[in-house]
């Protein structure tokens, strides 16, 4: 690649060259970003595709232009088509810098955003020299696998990274893209009925920036959705696997989809997939698909609660997906199976709040015990408007769990009370209400 040829790629994205500032929806991650702008060492975001975090680095981007040079500030996008004929390597991305520091900023500190940056090889090698050495004192990478630090790369940037994880809209940056930024609780309970509509569409089609404006043209959405799974397929698993048998990759992919809050079992999987392809996969590969899928930001799975690690392995994981919209574009249903759906988009919003999220399992269930250091709250997720519509075991998983508990909560559609049963008090908590934020 000649310096003309990387000169015009930076030109055409970085905000000194032709990039253009468009009004774009403030994500709640902006604030944290905004904390360690000065933070020595690499923050590294991490999120399924389409989720927003060329636009929240952009975001940062302009708000930095205010206070310093805009020229000091490199962003290097690793999906431009310039890239794809290129072996993406260290000396790539120290050929970029050197253009750059020629062309642009020859003088002065600067801070680097990488975007994209899993299609350079051994990337993480160089951003730890430029830190080491002084050269610059941020880097912001971005990548869409969970694995972006793992292993050795987590062991060589060891202290010197922090991780922010960037999903599709939460549903309060939903009704800011749509017009509505309720001041707290009065407002959403005195609006209820606007803010439950909302809540309806966004189980339905979930919280991808694009998708999030497009209003209700059902079927232009989950072609777009379709779409996004396919690249999640093709572009963050089989390219980067060699994943051989796309087919089961696929299959297994619809299945997690259809079972969202169930609890998988890898072994009645083999054997149900053996009738499917008429051949016997094993449960190692079935295994690593699912990690294939989990690392690629498609799903996540919740493990049984319990404080051995033996016991929390015998037993299947439950998974939800990355975005209910997603879910319902790969397995449409009949009924508009928002139960399910809900407790989805629960997971999703506990997943912001707590370092470790479980389910636990007795005679009755809790659908989500959830933990921050050493203490712990439990959460059942139940689609109710009224008490009287209240299935009892939701109640009685969560008086029957065996440790100490901080908080016991439901997530209801729209039931808003607290219940006091055998000392234990239970709050109810409307849905619309819990994932905006405000309680």
């Amino acid at each position: 690649m000649t310096r003309e040829e990387i000169l015009e790629i930076l030109l055409r994205w970085n905000i000194w060259g032709r990039a253009k500032r468009i009004d774009t929806v403030p994500r709640e991650a902006l604030g944290k970003l905004r904390s360690l702008k000065d933070y020595h060492g690499v923050i590294v975001i991490k999120g399924p595709r389409r989720a927003g975090k060329s636009t929240l680095l952009y975001q940062l981007m302009w708000e930095l232009s205010a206070e310093r040079d805009i020229k000091s500030i490199l962003y290097v996008n690793f999906e431009d088509y310039a890239f794809y004929s290129e072996k993406l390597t260290p000396k790539t991305l120290e050929n970029i810098l050197g253009v750059y520091r020629q062309e642009i900023c020859p003088e002065g500190d600067f801070i680097i955003f990488l975007d994209e940056i899993q299609n350079v090889e051994d990337w993480h090698r160089w951003v730890r020299t430029v830190i080491d050495s002084g050269l610059a004192k941020t880097v912001f990478v971005t990548g869409s696998s969970s694995k972006l630090l793992s292993g050795e790369l987590a062991t060589l940037l060891s202290g010197r990274h922090v991780d922010i994880e960037l999903l599709p809209f939460s549903f309060k940056e939903y009704l800011y893209a749509n017009g509505y930024n309720p001041s707290g609780k009065l407002e959403l309970i005195a609006k209820k009925d606007i803010y439950l509509s909302f809540l309806k569409d966004y189980l339905t089609f979930g919280g991808f920036p694009e998708i999030a404006t497009r209003g209700s043209d059902e079927q232009l959405i989950y072609n777009i959705l379709s779409d996004y799974a396919e690249d999640i397929i093709f572009k963050d698993i089989v390219s980067r696997y060699n994943t051989q048998n796309i087919k089961l990759l696929k299959t297994l992919s619809k299945v997690v989809a259809q079972n969202i809050s169930n609890k998988i079992s890898i072994r009645k999987l083999q054997k149900d997939f053996q009738d499917i392809f008429a051949e016997k996969s094993s449960t190692s590969t079935l295994s690593n698909y699912i990690a294939y899928l989990e690392s690629a930001y498609y799903c996540f799975a919740v493990q049984r609660f319990d404080y051995s690690i033996k016991e929390i392995n015998k037993t299947p994981a439950k998974y939800y997906l990355v975005d209910t919209g997603l879910r319902n574009a790969i397995s449409p249903s009949f009924t508009p199976d928002r139960g399910r759906l809900l407790e989805n988009a629960v997971y999703l919003r506990l997943r912001t709040m707590y370092e470790e999220i479980y389910y636990w399992e007795g005679k009755n269930e809790i659908d989500f015990v959830c933990r921050n250091k050493n203490t712990l709250d439990l959460y059942n997720v139940s689609y109710i408007s009224d008490e009287s519509e209240l299935n009892e075991r939701k109640l009685k998983g969560l008086l029957e769990f065996p440790h100490k508990a901080n908080g016991r909560y439901v997530i209801t559609w729209d039931l808003h009370k607290e219940l006091s049963l055998n000392g234990q008090k239970i709050q109810f908590i409307p849905a619309y209400i819990f994932l905006s934020g405000d309680e």
